[in-house]
């Protein structure tokens, strides 16, 4: 059962979509056949069955249009229907069946007779007649069903999500009796196809029963659910009491269609009887919704809910009036349809929907419609651009070189086109996210932030309270929490602003959640619909706190604490985009902490085993075996190790053997020993394979990034800075992932550059990228540039201070006649008659370069 559930797991997204595709090609077919197939013929008048004997009826003309086409074929009111095309009729129905075969603006034959006794044959054009109810639905179906599809793409798991996406099934479910041919020989037709006809009006008996009541469970649930609505009875009746209706339908029409036992008056009094219900239920829904939009006080938020509201009503008087007060001010719809072609204005309702969910950005939808229409429509302008360039251009220049280079001529304006768009996309990207999504783009600025300085804060309290003030004063956020695991295996809420801190977790579901979810996506979230089952004992606890997103921090598959959130500043949930950017903060914030929280623990361990002697040896052959000579730079690298191995590597590589050109590459493996040795070792060997002289050092931090993902560990990241020194340009391109700033020095005064960028192996590639910013530097005589790792500022003493960038800047600020040597040696006098008897701590690792 297990794997059967993990596949389906794994393939549930596509067989979302191809289940939707096949409901999206069914509703077209809908449409198609309202428009083509079900278009019923119409004469411009009424037809009217009287008894004219006691075993016989016939048919009578009524209501005979003026200067219909009836009138025009000298019918008036009275006559009698004798023959279409030569049949007899017999029936109403069986008339309509006829006529119904005579194509739109052909005529029909029609066998009258007049009060007067006379028989008279006479030609009526036919025309065709839409039924605007069904084309209603059809299209109305049609549009519920995309919504819904790209609602539920949003947030699978979501559960307004699910109920919203069901709304469009049944819906579509709803739509399909046009597919039934409801006419006089239906008996025939159910007998023709016992299993097609049964089959559709099952679909469609289910639909009609499901569809009222999904949408009250919806408007129960959003924007926030009412408390009865989450109660196991309310579900289990909103299933129940439509599944027995159903039931109830279906059986009605096998004993009707199937064995004849019910006469079909029965069925039109239940199918009467139960279309009121469903009135009242959309009544009761209306009502749910209003109660909604007074029960949100921000003004902003009630936006979308009153346009919502505005659309059921919209819908409602629609349908009253097409029922009510068109047949009240008509005479019958064959003789002015005009006046019941409003019904189709019905649906607007869904598109007022969508437009609400999507202007407003409800229910998670905006990485959905980011990505699909922003950069869809981006698409579509590029490439009409790169087509208008290459005609115009091609046709200029070819006329020039001659038609047999247009070809070529396309293929080189391709390539241009191509190296353009690539190097700016990521720009237009950030350009679309900021101008559309301002505040998801300021959450992703401020989370980058966050990673970037957590790798730079020491001690868990002081990493805590970074989160909490990011989060909580950056994001706006009015909810939020953090669970440490304690010494007792509980999640005890440690920082937390707007939520009762006697918040503690003694057991969860977590991991059997995450095992599962993370078969469908790569950052699963723990929604509020989900706290029933993962957190049995707190579940309404956090529901109360109004808790909606809880995100883990893991860190070797070990659960270390989660990330409690609120809603965001503009009232909707954490998704998609944001989700991936928690994620990232909350594996590097899990590092962090439990760095912190091992770190007296770890400076014990490992100190003489063999392993970390082999370690050593690794590392120290890592190491430059000598200083490169670079003209114009004096240049000094030196590492101290905490222990045996640690995390920390630099290097100084020439560009190809060039005594003008130069890369200075610092990094910092977040872990110790043998597997931190192992790979630097990796490491070194990309960054020499990467450095080539038409590569920038974001270029190479790119590559390297997307190579070392696939194989690092998920709780190992490893921090870097890379420079490249250019003496024939004079010029110092930097660019760092999480390291420690540069500290240049010049004329007596110190400069930390502190550009940002995440860790190496965080995260696979667009979000590192796009973290990662280039400083670029002019080299000049006297200047000093010093490169570290956090060993060196985080050095403590006995009173557990730490040594700091300000002492480091201090040693470096009056200098400029010193040899790097010199100075080199001066810091690690420094930091050793600071640290006194205390222990080295981390690795500390230094290159310094002096400018002549």
């Amino acid at each position: 059962m297990n794997s059967i559930k993990a596949t389906y797991l794994k393939w549930k997204s596509k067989l979302i979509a191809g289940f939707s595709i096949a409901l999206i090609a069914v509703a077209l077919l809908n449409i198609y056949y309202v428009l083509e197939v079900r278009v019923t013929s119409n004469d411009e008048c009424l037809w009217i069955p009287k008894k004219i004997n006691k075993d016989s009826t016939a048919i009578f003309f009524d209501l005979v249009k003026v200067e219909g086409v009836s009138w025009n074929a000298g019918i008036r009111n009275g006559y009698q229907l004798l023959m279409i095309n030569g049949e007899f009729l017999n029936y109403t129905l069986q008339a309509q069946d006829i006529l119904n075969r005579v194509k739109g603006g052909e005529y029909a034959d029609y066998l009258v007779k007049k009060p007067d006794g006379e028989i008279v044959t006479t030609k009526v054009y036919i025309k065709k007649l839409i039924q605007y109810g069904s084309l209603a639905n059809s299209l109305s179906a049609l549009f519920w069903m995309l919504i819904g599809f790209i609602v539920l793409t949003a947030k699978p798991e979501g559960r307004t999500h699910k109920l919203f996406y069901a709304l469009g099934v049944f819906a579509v479910f709803t739509s399909m009796a046009v597919l039934m041919q409801l006419d006089y020989r239906i008996i025939d037709h159910v007998k023709e196809q016992p299993v097609f006809s049964f089959l559709i009006s099952s679909i469609w008996v289910i639909g009609i029963s499901f569809v009222g009541p999904t949408l009250l469970n919806f408007f129960w649930n959003f924007p926030r659910p009412f408390k009865f609505a989450e109660k196991l009875w309310v579900r289990r009746t909103l299933f129940i009491v439509p599944a027995i209706c159903s039931l109830l339908i279906i059986t009605m029409l096998v004993l009707i269609f199937g064995y004849y036992i019910l006469p079909m008056r029965n069925f039109y009094l239940f199918i009467e009887w139960y279309g009121n219900f469903i009135m009242a239920v959309n009544a009761v829904a209306l009502i749910s919704l209003i109660v909604q939009y007074r029960r949100i006080k921000n003004k902003e938020q009630r936006k979308p809910i009153f346009l919502i509201i505005v659309a059921f009503i919209f819908g409602i008087a629609v349908a009253v009036y097409a029922s009510k007060i068109a047949p009240a001010i008509t005479d019958t719809i064959f003789n002015s349809p005009e006046y019941y072609a409003p019904i189709v204005l019905v649906a607007l309702v869904p598109l007022i929907f969508g437009y609400a969910i999507f202007r407003y950005q409800l229910m998670d939808v905006s990485v959905v419609i980011r990505n699909t229409i922003m950069y869809g429509a981006a698409t579509l302008t590029l490439a009409a651009i790169y087509f208008f360039v290459v005609y115009v251009a091609g046709q200029g220049i070819s006329s020039a070189l001659g038609v047999e280079n247009q070809g070529i001529i396309a293929g080189i304006f391709f390539i241009i086109f191509a190296i353009v768009f690539q190097s700016t996309k990521n720009r237009f990207q950030d350009f679309l996210t900021k101008r559309f999504y301002p505040e998801q783009f300021a959450h992703q600025r401020v989370l980058m932030e966050l990673s970037n300085e957590l790798a730079t804060v020491v001690g868990l309290d002081n990493i805590l309270e970074l989160m909490k003030k990011t989060f909580v004063d950056a994001l706006n956020i009015n909810k939020f929490g953090i669970l440490i695991r304690d010494k007792d295996n509980n999640l005890s809420l440690t920082k937390c602003v707007g939520i009762n801190e006697e918040c503690i977790i003694t057991s969860s579901n977590i991991a059997h959640f995450l095992k599962e979810r993370t078969l469908i996506t790569k950052n699963p979230a723990i929604e509020q619909a989900d706290f029933k089952s993962v957190f049995p004992d707190m579940a309404d606890k956090l529901i109360e706190e109004e808790i909606y997103t809880v995100i883990p921090m893991i860190i070797n598959n070990k659960i270390v604490g989660l990330l409690l959130f609120g809603l965001k500043y503009s009232g909707s949930h954490f998704a998609g985009k944001d989700i991936e950017l928690l994620w990232a903060a909350a594996n590097q914030a899990a590092v962090s902490i439990e760095n912190a929280r091992l770190y007296d623990t770890e400076a014990q361990k490992l100190k003489i085993e063999q392993d970390l002697d082999t370690a050593r040896k690794i590392q120290e052959s890592l190491l430059p075996a000598c200083i490169p000579q670079i003209r114009n730079l004096d240049i000094c690298g030196e590492m101290i190790p905490a222990m045996q191995v640690g995390g920390d590597y630099y290097d100084l590589l020439p560009v190809n053997g060039s005594d003008s050109k130069l890369f200075v590459i610092i990094g910092d493996v977040s872990g110790k020993g043998l597997a931190a040795s192992l790979y630097m070792t990796k490491l070194q060997t990309m960054v020499q394979f990467a450095c080539t002289a038409d590569s920038s050092p974001k270029e190479i931090l790119v590559e390297i990034n997307k190579r070392i993902y696939s194989e690092i560990e998920r709780n190992w990241f490893i921090t870097m800075s890379i420079a490249y020194f250019d003496l024939e340009k004079k010029t110092v391109k930097f660019c760092r992932a999480g390291h420690m700033p540069l500290l240049t020095a010049e004329n007596g005064t110190v400069q930390s550059h502190r550009t940002q960028g995440i860790g190496v192996g965080l995260e696979k590639g667009e979000i590192f990228e796009e973290s990662l910013i280039e400083q670029e530097l002019s080299l000049k005589p006297g200047q000093i540039y010093a490169f570290f790792t956090d060993g060196i500022t985080e050095a403590m003493n006995e009173q557990h201070d730490l040594f700091g960038e300000d002492n480091l800047s201090s040693i470096l600020k009056d200098k400029s006649t010193s040899r790097s040597n010199d100075i080199m040696q001066e810091i690690w006098n420094k930091i050793n008659s600071f640290r006194g008897s205390a222990e080295v701590n981390d690795d500390m690792t230094m290159v310094i370069i002096k400018v002549n």
